[in-house]
């Protein structure tokens, strides 16, 4: 068995890594030279994770279609907002019918506002595609720490590739609900800046457990409305992922709320010296679009926009969120 990882970035190294302890051969592709030839050469990726070693049946090329030669799987793992762009190039190669295309990218595409799996599914109309997703910092995956994933797609394929993707301390669930587990994922990212603001500002457990608990509810609240079913944002991609990316050193959502609030500069500074994508920033100004278009109160979410994009302190954020009208906790 051959797996084509698109995107060598930390996640994708990480999970290349995880399977090559079962598959026959994991082929990275990318598009830093500098890291393909390190994998290949050190057998390391040291801008992500320094001497730590990797397989020796993992390897690295910038030829798209010499990775994609010979896999049974593809697994995409960029950035969100090209994702179409890498979908565009699958279509175009030679890969297989039959051949799935899971994403295990998090986001929306802010131009569309359509979920992932939905690029995928416009670019490559006559393959199976689906998502892998959840609480899985790539630091602790590749350390081969306890780990659980949700995959979501349509149909009752996806359970032959749970079980070839779930092995030793990683373990895969299925779940048909695309919407909730995409929507979850994205979303919680918006949260993680939330609470890396508060925690910036020198604020407690109290406020964390605020933030988290009423951010899940405006998730859920946005979740629902797009056709996501409530018992999955109580599940892995949901509260899992919140708990894990809005209380973790490794998240970099959470680590550049906690920077916009202690620094001086402002946050297209802050994004412009950032290593790793932000995704939570796209998915601020998404979020906030679907918001309107449903008619969706998302008052948390609304004060991230607030701050990242048109100048308001979060100190006064904060003080608006706490001045709103007194209601009913579930509505």
């Amino acid at each position: 068995m051959k797996a084509a990882i698109l995107g060598s970035g930390s996640w994708g190294t990480a999970f290349a890594t995880h399977l090559a302890a079962q598959w026959d051969q994991v082929a990275i592709w990318g598009v830093e030279a500098d890291q393909i030839d390190a994998i290949n050469t050190t057998r390391t990726n040291p801008a992500f994770f320094g001497d730590h070693p990797l397989p020796e049946n993992l390897v690295a090329g910038l030829d798209l279609d010499e990775i994609l030669d010979g896999a049974q799987a593809v697994f995409c793992v960029v950035p969100s907002q090209v994702v179409r762009q890498v979908a565009a190039r699958l279509g175009n190669s030679a890969l297989p019918d039959g051949v799935p295309v899971i994403s295990l990218s998090k986001g929306l595409e802010l131009t569309t506002l359509k979920r992932l799996s939905q690029v995928l599914a416009e670019e490559l109309p006559d393959r199976d595609t689906g998502v892998l997703l959840g609480p899985s910092h790539a630091e602790e995956v590749i350390k081969g720490q306890p780990t659980a994933l949700v995959l979501a797609g349509h149909g009752e394929m996806w359970h032959h590739w749970q079980s070839r993707i779930s092995h030793g301390n990683l373990r895969v669930y299925t779940n048909h609900d695309l919407v909730g587990v995409e929507i979850s994922t994205a979303f919680k990212n918006v949260i993680a800046i939330a609470v890396g603001i508060c925690d910036g500002l020198g604020l407690g457990d109290n406020t964390r457990g605020l933030v988290m608990t009423r951010g899940l509810k405006e998730l859920s609240r946005l979740g629902i409305a797009l056709g996501g079913h409530f018992e999955t944002f109580y599940g892995l991609a949901g509260v899992g992922d919140m708990i894990t990316t809005c209380t973790s050193r490794h998240s970099r959502n959470r680590n550049f709320g906690e920077a916009v609030a202690r620094s001086d500069h402002d946050p297209d500074s802050l994004l412009s010296d950032a290593t790793q994508v932000v995704e939570g920033v796209v998915m601020t100004k998404a979020a906030l679009k679907l918001s309107e278009k449903h008619s969706i109160e998302l008052p948390i979410t609304q004060e991230v926009h607030n701050v990242l994009f048109s100048g308001k302190s979060p100190n006064q954020a904060i003080r608006d969120l706490m001045g709103r009208d007194l209601r009913a906790e579930m509505e």
